[in-house]
This record gives structure tokens, C-alpha cells and sequence, in this order.
């Protein structure tokens, strides 16, 4: 059943045409990634469908009683409320409805009318069901375990959201979002400021719950892992694919060489007919020739797309080779206040390495770069650089970029000696055309200022890279044209990011910056991330069997044939209270929201549970035979 539906629908701002002819249907748990370089429109599809907008024309329908929940990139929150306040607004009904079922529970108790209490045991039974569709036996739970999920640690649940830093309202946003009943729900890179096992989490939740999705994103690992239809906005207009991006992008491409080949047919047909009228006409065959010139001038025409800008072209040859060992840390560590991010850090990169930082949000990623960069002072050890070093910095926020100055200003201070022309040729490389090359570069959106700090990079030609976050506000032809340039680049690489694609493209070793230390794997992302998951999966196994060796009873031997004898009633019974009370232990901890919030400790107190469940039921058998016995030996 269609949740939603655009038919023809245009929008243009003066004379850019934005939307054109959008059509769109997203049913009942479509799951619709909505992709397309920066500009495209995508942002305008979501105010035109939230009705933010007025399309000039088409039609837009959404199904009676379908609720819309959107995540903005600008959250609005109450500064004056905690985190999860702000995140239990969207359980608004659901607190509601348990305040009505305990105001009719206090009025049964008092009303005698037949009549009445029917009236409102009626009214209890709907209500109930709100309070139950709505989870509300779980919600505060449930809040909880959203927040932790998205990166909001429990510290800062109870935190005013007016102190909280830019990046965690946008968090407490997303989690306002997943936490509402909503049918359709329209994310706007919900990604953004979220680690790893953030974007994992948003992963299975959203996949989990059985609802409408339209996302804009340019992560496509995340877009492979949850999206199961595409909708692109590309140069030749907008058009619905099945299937994730990896698939779209399949099609994609297969429709792009039948329509050239279709256009080479076509353009060899109109050279041989033109041919032939050219020849015939004023011949004997003339009238024939006039027929086909007739028929040709009918022939509607076919044409390849316009080019997309979505090339980012870079040259990144460094300008001359380094040493044989660019760098070496030795016992490396670094502080944040009283707190220690990392410690005993050794590390040695040789010429063409190309290292991948990951880790969590707040672990010491971008500190560790801006230490092994000479940035920063370690706490402990020290940073040797080899000889010829010529390093490139990336930051995150560009804010060393001079944002009074033009782009054009930028690139002249760099290289004065240059014409006008190379600077614009040079630009236009860049992405940056015409008049926008006079744009100042404090009112450049994020990709934009992005891009001429590339530039700037571009023309130092360093042989070491150290790159902070580069993908971020890239679209995805940036970031595919950012990765080709990068496998050619031939000097050492040191990258931190959370693009999983873009680092499996780009790297050939992963350091993982953990809260339980520092792990240096000799692969790419996707294979550091499955043996570190190997490596856990064996640890909390041989945690669990040695729990069940400690709590299984001694072998019994020959040599000691009293521990053949049954044991004593008092000694079972004295299990059966110690079992009972780890088990209650065990469904304390599962209720509480820290844990709930928490994947991998869930399923360890799931595990030990069972177990314990299984004993008790082992022990109970024993202690009825025993007592049928009259609890003799």
C-alpha cells in the first residue's frame, strides 16, 4: 500500500529548474535511498513532501492518517530540557495515554453506575491499546537504549540539551525521529556525527522496524545495508531503481551503454540516409530521396545525458620522494584533561603505507593524527620525521582556510607568478566555474570549502597526507574521483574516517582506536572490523566456558567413590538459592537501560541466563528425587 505518491512535480527557483516531472510512490516498508551530487534537489524533495515548499506543479498525496517524522540538519531543541526529554517528546501520546489509564483505573475504584464502569472499561481496553502499540511498558527503557545507540552516552541523558555540543543535539534529533510512531520517515544524512557503531546501530534499527524510509545519504556502505530501492537525481533527471545503490548503480550503467549504443545505431542511420538524399535528390530517385528526407525529419532524435560535474580532478604527485622511513612513533599516548585517550603507541611508516584511524566517537582519533602530524605534543614518547618529508595537513573544519578571500584570492596568494588564465583552467579542475570562482570562501557550503582546501593541498604536492574526516560533505562523484586519486598517489597516507567504503578503497592498514587500547591490523577496514569481531566473539566464548567450568561440579573418579553417593538435600537445596539469585542478577541487569542499550552485553546475560535456566532445571529433577526418596543419601 503507497504511503506515498508525487506525480509530476515541478519546482524551479527563477529560472533553475529544480524538480522536474518528479514522480515517486514509496510504499509500506520501502526503504528509498534518495541520491545525487550536492544541489541536485534532493534537500527540495523533502520540503516539498513536507509541504515546507509549494511545487509550482504535480501532485503530492500522502495516505489518510500516514504520520511523517523528519530529521533536519538543523535540529530544533528545547535548550532548557534534558536530552531525554527532549528524546521521550515523540512518546508524548504513549505518556498520555498511561496518564488516562491510571485516572480511569482511580475512577473503577470509586464508581458504582453500572452504566459508567462499562463506559469506562470500554474506554480502558482503547487506551490500553495505545499505551501497548506505543510501547509503553518499555518506553523510558526504550529512550534510553536509542540514545546509547546513537552515541549519546548515559552521562549526558540527563544533560540540558542547551550544553550539549552540535554534533550530540544532532543525535538526540535522530533519536526524537526512530523513537516516534511515524510511517514514513525522511532522514537527512543521518549519518552525520555519528562513529561506527553508531552508523551499525542506525544499520540494524532501521532494517529492524517494519516502517517507510526515505533517506539522503552519501555513505554507501550504509545505503548498500539498508535501502532497498534508489532514487537518483542525476544530469538526464530523477528516475526509482530497484534495489540498493551497488544495484542501481548496476542498472545505471547497463541503461548508459544500451543508450549509446542505441545512439551510435541511430546517428549511423542518419549519416547513410543523408547520405542517400544528398546523392538522389534531382536524380531519377529523387522522389524517393524526398520520402526519406520526409521520414528523417520525423525522427525523433536520441542524445546522450549532459555530462554531470561530479569530477573532482586532482593531481597529487608529490613534489619529491621521502627518506626510507618517513615516520616512527615511540610510546606514544595523549591526554584530554585528566582523562587518557590512548598510551603506548608504537608505529612505523614506511613509503607508500596508507593507514586507516577508526574508532568511536570521543577515543582520540583526530588527536592521535594531529600528533603523529607534529600538531600536537604527545603526553609520553615521541614523533621522529624522516628526512624529505613534505607533509599535507587536512583538517576537519578547514578553519585555517582564509575566509575573507575569494576562491580565485586563494589560489593567486599560492601562486602569484600564475596568469589568469592557468588559475582559471586550474579552478575549473576543481569544479569551481565561472562566476563562482569570485565567491568568498566563508560563504562556501561545507563540500565546496572542502574542495579548495584540496586545491591548496594540490599545489604544496606533499609526499605524506594526513587527512582529517575528508570525505564529510562530499558528495559521492567527489568521494569515487577523492579515492581514484588517492590509489595513485604515491606517498604515505594517514587517514581518519568513518566512510567504511571510502577506507576500503583507500587503505591497506587499520589502527583501532578502542576504550580498551590501541589495535593495529595489517588489512582495510572490512577485514580489520571482522577479525576484531572474530577476536571478540573467541574471548567472550572462552569467558563463558570458563564460567561453566568453574561452576560445573568435580569429576567424579574411581578412586573416590563417595562422590558417587548422592549429595546431601541441604547441599542442593543451597545451589538451587545461589543459582535463583544470579538468575534474578541476570534479569535485574537486562531490565537496566545501560545494558539494554548495549548489544553485546544483552546477548552475554542472555547467554549465562539460559545456562543458569538449564542448571536450575538439572538441580530441581535432582532435588524431587531426593525428596520422593525421603531425602536419604
Amino acid at each position: 500500500m503507497p504511503v506515498l505518491t508525487l506525480s509530476g512535480v515541478y519546482k524551479s527557483y527563477g529560472v533553475e529548474d529544480i524538480l522536474e516531472d518528479t514522480s515517486l510512490v514509496v510504499h509500506e516498508r520501502d526503504r528509498v535511498g534518495v541520491i545525487g551530487p550536492n544541489g541536485s534537489g534532493k534537500s527540495t524533495l523533502f520540503r516539498v513532501i513536507l509541504g515546507q515548499e509549494v511545487p509550482d506543479r504535480g501532485e503530492i498525496a500522502v495516505t489518510r492518517g500516514a504520520r511523517l517524522g523528519h530529521l533536519r540538519q538543523d535540529p530544533d531543541l528545547d535548550p532548557h530540557r534534558t536530552s531525554f526529554e527532549e528524546a521521550m517528546k515523540s512518546l508524548a501520546h504513549v505518556q498520555a495515554a498511561e496518564r488516562r489509564l491510571r485516572a480511569i483505573e482511580e475512577e473503577l475504584s470509586r464508581v458504582q453506575d453500572p452504566a459508567v464502569l462499562a463506559r469506562l472499561a470500554e474506554e480502558h481496553g482503547s487506551v490500553q491499546e495505545i499505551f501497548e502499540r506505543g510501547g509503553g511498558y518499555q518506553m523510558e527503557a526504550r529512550a534510553r537504549a536509542v540514545l546509547a545507540g546513537v552515541g549519546l552516552p548515559l552521562s549526558r541523558h540527563d544533560q540540558l540539551t542547551g550544553t550539549l555540543s552540535g554534533g550530540e543535539k544532532c543525535r538526540v534529533a535522530l533519536a526524537q525521529v526512530l523513537l516516534s510512531d511515524a510511517d514514513l520517515l525522511l532522514l537527512d544524512e543521518p549519518t552525520n556525527h555519528l562513529d561506527l557503531a553508531g552508523v551499525e546501530w542506525l544499520e540494524e534499527e532501521l532494517i529492524t522496524h517494519a516502517r517507510a524510509v526515505l533517506v539522503i545519504s552519501h555513505d554507501r556502505r550504509f545505503l548498500d545495508r539498508v535501502t532497498n530501492k534508489s532514487f537518483i537525481f542525476s544530469a538526464g533527471g530523477e528516475k526509482l531503481y530497484p534495489g540498493n545503490y551497488t544495484k542501481a548503480e548496476v542498472l545505471r550503467n547497463e541503461e548508459a551503454r544500451a543508450l549509446a549504443s542505441e545512439v551510435e545505431k541511430q546517428q549511423d542511420f542518419i549519416r547513410k540516409e543523408k547520405a542517400f538524399i544528398r546523392k538522389h535528390i534531382g536524380s531519377q530517385r529523387s522522389r524517393e530521396a524526398k520520402g526519406r528526407r520526409t521520414r528523417l525529419a520525423r525522427v525523433q532524435v536520441l542524445s546522450l545525458p549532459p555530462a554531470e560535474r561530479g569530477e573532482m580532478k586532482l593531481d597529487l604527485t608529490p613534489a619529491r620522494r621521502a627518506g626510507i622511513v618517513p615516520l616512527v612513533g615511540r610510546n606514544l599516548s595523549a591526554e584530554f584533561g585528566p582523562r587518557r585517550l590512548f598510551s603506548g603507541l608504537d608505529l612505523t611508516l614506511e613509503p607508500g603505507d596508507r593507514l586507516g584511524i577508526v574508532g568511536g566517537n570521543g577515543t582520540g582519533k583526530s588527536t592521535l593524527l594531529k600528533v603523529l602530524a607534529g600538531r600536537l605534543a604527545p603526553a609520553t614518547g615521541e614523533v621522529d620525521l624522516g628526512r624529505n618529508v613534505d607533509l599535507g595537513y587536512f583538517d576537519q573544519d578547514q578553519s585555517w582556510l582564509p575566509r575573507s578571500s575569494t576562491v580565485y584570492g586563494t589560489i593567486r596568494s599560492e601562486r602569484p607568478l600564475w596568469t589568469d588564465f592557468e588559475i582559471r583552467s586550474f579552478l575549473a579542475r576543481m569544479l569551481f566555474f565561472d562566476d563562482e570562482v569570485e565567491r568568498e570562501v566563508s560563504l562556501l557550503s561545507g563540500g565546496e570549502r572542502s574542495r579548495v582546501a584540496l586545491a591548496l593541498l594540490l599545489l604544496r604536492r606533499p609526499n605524506m597526507l594526513f587527512l582529517d574526516e575528508p570525505t564529510n560533505h562530499l558528495d559521492i562523484p567527489a568521494r569515487q574521483t577523492l579515492e581514484e586519486l588517492l590509489r595513485e598517489f604515491t606517498g604515505t597516507l594517514i587517514v581518519v574516517s568513518h566512510d567504511r567504503w571510502f577506507l576500503d578503497q583507500v587503505t591497506s592498514r587499520t589502527l583501532w582506536v578502542a576504550q580498551d587500547g590501541l589495535f593495529l591490523y595489517p588489512t582495510s577496514f572490512s577485514e580489520a572490523a571482522e577479525t576484531r569481531r572474530m577476536r571478540q566473539a573467541a574471548a567472550l566464548a572462552e569467558r563463558e566456558a570458563e564460567r561453566e567450568r568453574s561452576a560445573k561440579p568435580a569429576k567424579e573418579t574411581k578412586k573416590d567413590p563417595a562422590r558417587k553417593k548422592r549429595r546431601p538435600l541441604a547441599t542442593i537445596e543451597a545451589e538451587i538459592i545461589a543459582k535463583e539469585e544470579e538468575k534474578s542478577t541476570l534479569l535485574s541487569e537486562l531490565s537496566s537501560p545501560a545494558v539494554y542499550a548495549d548489544g553485546l552485553a544483552v546477548k552475554q546475560r542472555q547467554t549465562a541466563l539460559a545456562k543458569i535456566e538449564t542448571l536450575l532445571e538439572a538441580l530441581n529433577a535432582e532435588w524431587s528425587s531426593h525428596a520422593e526418596d525421603g531425602g536419604g543419601p
